[in-house]
């Protein structure tokens, strides 16, 4: 699965529960365990993981909690026409803010104009987390970037609706670039 990919890339591994905000967090940044039965519990202080149980973990909250929280923001309709980057930017933003943060998101993804998606994608979200220490938010910042030029790639290799192919292979290359050059 591409998405749970490119979470693991951002969000690291942590094999050890550590609090983070308001939760003990486990393996790929989460507050929940899933054992090899499927079961499924709350992350507690002291516990411990593995790359395996943590990954089983991520997979059931993709499919269980966030690709229903996206649904229920943008519609199935959307969400089914949406190409694969598209869709992992999404999974993304929403595994990162808890669901899709911003109502400006919400209605680019839904006009399906992708070209526009990428474009409020990192406009709408670059002056997040100020309470956060300027590195964090950097990083965020470039995790957002990155998402964004997922989108425009999409909306290049696809033709966005009523948008200019030359100019969305443009806004891609330069998200692609900003994306690499901040990390």
């Amino acid at each position: 699965m591409k998405a749970a990919d490119f979470l693991i890339t951002y969000e690291g591994f942590a094999p050890r529960a550590m609090w983070d905000v308001n939760a003990w967090r486990i393996g790929y940044g989460s507050d929940t365990h899933t054992d090899a039965t499927g079961a499924v519990r709350k992350v507690q202080q002291g516990d411990t993981t593995t790359p395996t149980d943590a990954r089983r973990d991520l997979d059931r909250r993709i499919s269980k909690e966030f690709i229903p929280k996206i649904i229920n923001k943008i519609g199935a309709d959307t969400w089914a026409a949406m190409p694969e980057g598209t869709r992992t930017a999404l999974i993304s933003i929403a595994y990162n803010y808890g669901n899709v943060p911003k109502q400006a998101i919400i209605k680019a993804a839904q006009s399906r104009d992708l070209t526009t998606l990428a474009k409020v994608w990192t406009e709408s979200t670059y002056n997040d987390n100020k309470k956060l220490p300027e590195n964090v938010r950097n990083a965020l910042r470039k995790r957002r970037a990155k998402e964004a030029a997922l989108i425009a790639a999409d909306a290049a290799s696809t033709g966005a609706t009523g948008t200019n192919t030359t100019k969305i292979a443009a806004l891609a290359f330069i998200l692609g670039g900003i994306a690499l050059l901040t990390q």
